[in-house]
């Protein structure tokens, strides 16, 4: 007597599929654009989805720290400074904080998928965008009151640098459905455009903006560029660079008068929203500690007189959330020269990278990585960027440089994806 035949399930889920990936990369980034909604979750999440990378992608786990672990040195000397810091506890439990999130940062950049990167980039962002529209709010800025638009974020810059990174990964997205001939999600994504320069300009973030429109240029040209021959493709790719690295460097004497013809019309100042008395005292920390520095997070704290000063000279009834408004500031008074030279290193290293190889091999996820790269840039000298724990400029940033130090380890994945697919299309035809 023959026994029945016990057939496989129809729509299961192996661990190495693709679109597991992209949750991921959706996941830790919904999760934290989403934060003030969510609260703790968003850590639960973020540290969930390592986990899950863990067990479920156990087997890269080698390549990426062979590929990435000079990355790992920035949050670990963060935890460090435990050490000589005044508060060594909230030193050590924000540290760890950073680290799972520059982990989480690493991960997506180095031991996933491009595509899942370019698609779950783009679904948390577009998500995170339709939703602050729809329920974000109104905040006070400059004389009036109620006309600058936050969204579901802290502050109107938090708004803006969303809306702009939101930018350059709709433009990337767009192409790339376009390369597979998905024509209408191409074209439905590009309807989100408008919406977004909408909140870019709605929130008055000037800085987001500027950053913005030189990203988006770069970009478009990159993009354009994946047609044409490899040495024009490199002549655009280190022009482009070239380029952001002279504004970068020069951005003292052009970036005023900028913020001057954005910010007329409003009667504000172009002393970047008050940084200059912001910045006078954090050089007088910087010279009590210039070494190491006070230790990670160990300033902005609720019973510290010199923050309660400043949050009650910014304005910021909150008390949280605020920072130095200068990367290289706010890693001086942290970490001192110490750490901003460690960090100075992996930005330099792992950026040459990324250019480099996306000279070679323009995947989409490199042209993505590289506009991301020149939007930070630019905001580096005026606002912090990739220094704070469960924040979406982190996991972006630490995203982008692993992904320039990265090595192709996994293309037998995506032909596995291929045959898997062929397989699914030949048994449907064959029905």
């Amino acid at each position: 007597m023959m026994r029945p035949e016990v057939g496989r399930a129809e729509f299961g889920i192996d661990r190495n599929h693709r679109w597991i990936d992209t949750a991921m990369v959706a996941v830790v980034f919904g999760a934290i654009l989403f934060n003030l909604k969510i609260g703790p979750l968003t850590v639960l999440l973020v540290t969930g989805t390592v986990g899950a990378y863990i067990l479920l992608r156990w087997e890269r786990l080698p390549g990426v720290l062979q590929d990435c672990w000079p990355l790992l040195l920035m949050p670990l000397f963060a935890m460090l400074s435990a050490l000589w810091s005044d508060v060594p506890l909230i030193t050590l439990r924000y540290g760890l904080l950073y680290l799972i999130t520059c982990t989480a940062g690493i991960l997506i950049g180095a031991g996933l998928r491009r595509d899942a990167y370019v698609n779950g980039y783009f679904a948390a962002f577009a998500a995170y965008s339709i939703a602050a529209v729809l329920f974000g709010r109104m905040v006070a800025w400059g004389d009036g009151a109620g006309d600058a638009f936050a969204g579901l974020a802290g502050s109107k810059n938090t708004a803006g640098d969303m809306a702009g990174v939101a930018t350059m990964s709709t433009l990337v997205f767009a192409a790339y459905m376009y390369s597979k001939r998905r024509t209408v999600l191409a074209l439905s994504a590009l309807g989100l455009l408008p919406v977004l320069a909408g909140i870019l300009w709605f929130s008055r973030a000037t800085g987001a903006l500027i950053a913005s429109v030189m990203a988006a240029t770069f970009v478009t040209m990159w993009i354009v560029s994946r047609v044409l021959p490899r040495q024009a493709r490199g002549g655009i790719f280190i022009g482009v660079s070239v380029v952001t690295l002279i504004a970068v460097l020069t951005q003292q004497w052009w970036l005023g008068p900028i913020f001057d013809l954005v910010l007329d019309a409003s009667g504000k100042d172009a002393g970047l929203t008050g940084r200059k008395d912001l910045w006078q005292f954090g050089d007088r920390l910087i010279e009590e500690r210039p070494g190491l520095g006070l230790g990670y997070n160990a300033f902005w704290l609720q019973d510290s007189l010199d923050a309660q000063y400043l949050w009650n000279l910014m304005g910021i009834a909150s008390r949280q959330g605020f920072n130095f408004h200068s990367t290289p500031m706010e890693i001086l008074i942290h970490l001192g020269w110490a750490g901003l030279v460690l960090g100075l290193l992996l930005l330099i290293g792992g950026s040459a990278s990324l250019v480099w190889r996306s000279i070679d091999k323009p995947y989409f996820a490199s042209i993505l990585a590289c506009g991301l790269l020149a939007f930070f840039a630019v905001k580096m000298p005026f606002e912090v960027v990739a220094f704070s724990p469960m924040h979406f400029s982190t996991v972006t940033l630490f995203a982008v440089l692993a992904m320039g130090l990265r090595r192709d380890r996994w293309a037998q994945d995506a032909r596995a994806d291929r045959a898997r697919d062929w397989r699914l299309k030949h048994k449907r035809s064959s029905r």
